[in-house]
This record gives C-alpha cells, structure tokens and sequence, in this order.
C-alpha cells in the first residue's frame, strides 16, 4: 500500500467526522508518517506530496471545518524548522 494514499484516506475519514480535536488527530496522523522517514528532504518531500493531495478539487470538496487549511498551515511550520533546523 502506498503511504501518501492511507495518509490521506486517514485524513479524508477525520474530515467526514469532523468535530472539536480533529486537528490533533490530523497531526497526529502526519507526525507518525513523517516519523518513518529518514532525512530533510524525505520530509519535506512527503509533506509537499500531502499538500499537493489535500488541494485536489476532488479531495477539497470533503474538506469539513477547515481541517485541510489547519494541516497545511501545520506543514508549512514544519517545513520552516526543517529548513532551519537542517541547513
């Protein structure tokens, strides 16, 4: 199974239910990817292949309480520390 794909089937799932705390669980869901992977540039690669999927129109008309714009805004935070961190 492809990695992005259960990801994003995670992500899509917690959209369809969305409640208060759903954030932490979309995180929570991308942290643990993002901790399997070795490397700044294998991060950031994965978090731009996340973005690039959650911004599909087909994926956007699930989007439900703004979740999708709340992990985006988290991946670009993340994305500046390992810039940072990592240069």
């Amino acid at each position: 199974m492809d990695p992005l794909n259960d990801n994003v089937r995670s992500i899509l799932a917690l959209a369809t239910s969305y409640k208060p705390g759903t954030i932490i669980m979309a995180e929570r869901v991308v942290d643990a990817k993002l901790d399997e992977l070795r490397g700044s540039r294998a991060r950031r690669a994965a978090m731009d292949a996340l973005l690039h999927e959650l911004a599909l129109p087909t994926r956007h008309a699930r989007n439900r309480g703004s979740l999708f714009e709340l992990i985006e805004l988290q991946l670009k935070r993340w994305h500046t520390e390992i810039a940072y961190l990592f240069h």
